[in-house]
């Protein structure tokens, strides 16, 4: 974000590229806890997974029309970001911890 220097449209690249390694992360996590787990706690964890992006979406939704500028793209795709790496610890969390 630094290299963007203050730049809108720098700025949301940057993000766009970092929400998109988050996302590759995200799904591994997800892919390598569904691994360990046992098939009630995947059935679980696929519903909490679904019911999580869709609370993403709509919340991280509101910001990408809050104001109608330019920084609105900037805070929607930062908001998704934060969700996004946030779960992708708690997933790679369960994968290391939730052997059953």
């Amino acid at each position: 974000m630094d290299k963007a220097g203050g730049v809108t449209i720098d700025m949301i690249e940057c993000s766009s590229a970092e929400l998109s390694r988050q996302d590759s992360r995200l799904n591994l996590a997800f892919k390598n806890a569904m691994g360990v787990l046992s098939d009630e706690s995947k059935s679980r964890l696929r519903g909490a997974q679904r019911l999580w992006i869709k609370f993403r979406d709509a919340d991280c939704g509101i910001y990408y029309n809050l104001s109608g500028g330019t920084m609105d793209s900037l805070n929607g795709s930062g908001c998704e970001l934060s969700m996004t790496k946030e779960r992708a610890d708690a997933l790679e969390w369960l994968y290391r911890n939730g052997v059953e």
